[in-house]
């Protein structure tokens, strides 16, 4: 039988301060890696993006008070790459299973039972990736943004053909106890146009009363010079 060597994980945590005793325990036996990210952070979404295979999402969920629309959290990571949830007595494994969790932990295991399943998953993502595909690979980096944030954006918007809702954006774009806001959102989009005429798309939006939705479709100019 093939051998394949574990993805890399990325950590993502609820509330930092509180992930730090079992966070510290886990990379002290270089069982998860030493940067834990907050939920939001544009760099860990990129890393999730990018690398083929896919890494494994992690996310730590300290305590019953950070689970404030935990399924749905696990909804949108699970549109950038596979998910873990490292989850506290209380939280339904059922739900974040629907949501697409790959797994579910109870995070109060010891902590080396904890890493053997961690190791365990990443072992079954990478063998699974010859089987599904995550984002949109194979995008030349000179026709990405230059800007940070908007390479993140571009690949995350090309991570999923399905359109994004604009209230699912804020959510994944804000931090764990703020969305961000629409208008800043509707502020950022746009500024996408010219990085996706590059690739021969655009940003298409639908919808209204406070609810629109994002997706990449052809150009038109694109689609003129193929029927041409």
């Amino acid at each position: 039988m093939k051998s394949f060597p574990p993805v890399p994980c990325v950590v993502f945590s609820l509330a930092r301060e509180r992930s730090g005793r079992l966070l510290r325990d886990a990379r002290r036996t270089q069982l998860l890696p030493p940067v834990v990210n907050s939920w939001g952070t544009l760099p860990a979404y990129g890393e999730l993006l990018t690398r083929r295979p896919p890494p494994l999402a992690v996310l730590d969920v300290p305590d019953e008070d950070c689970a404030y629309e935990l399924p749905h959290r696990v909804a949108l990571l699970r549109r950038l790459a596979p998910v873990t949830v490292l989850a506290p007595a209380g939280v339904s494994p059922a739900a974040l299973f629907e949501a697409g969790a790959e797994n579910v932990l109870d995070r109060s295991m010891p902590v080396e039972e904890l890493g053997a399943r961690l190791k365990a998953d990443q072992r079954w993502i990478a063998r699974e990736a010859e089987h599904k595909r995550y984002g949109a690979p194979g995008i030349p980096p000179h026709l990405l943004p230059p800007q940070a944030t908007q390479r993140v954006l571009v690949s995350l918007i090309l991570a999923d053909p399905h359109p994004w809702c604009c209230h699912d954006l804020t959510r994944l774009l804000g931090s764990a106890e703020q969305p961000l806001t629409r208008a800043a959102l509707r502020a950022r989009m746009p500024r996408l146009g010219p990085h996706l005429a590059r690739l021969g798309l655009e940003l298409h939006r639908t919808g209204g009363w406070g609810r629109f939705s994002y997706l990449v479709v052809p150009s038109a100019s694109a689609e003129r010079g193929h029927a041409a």
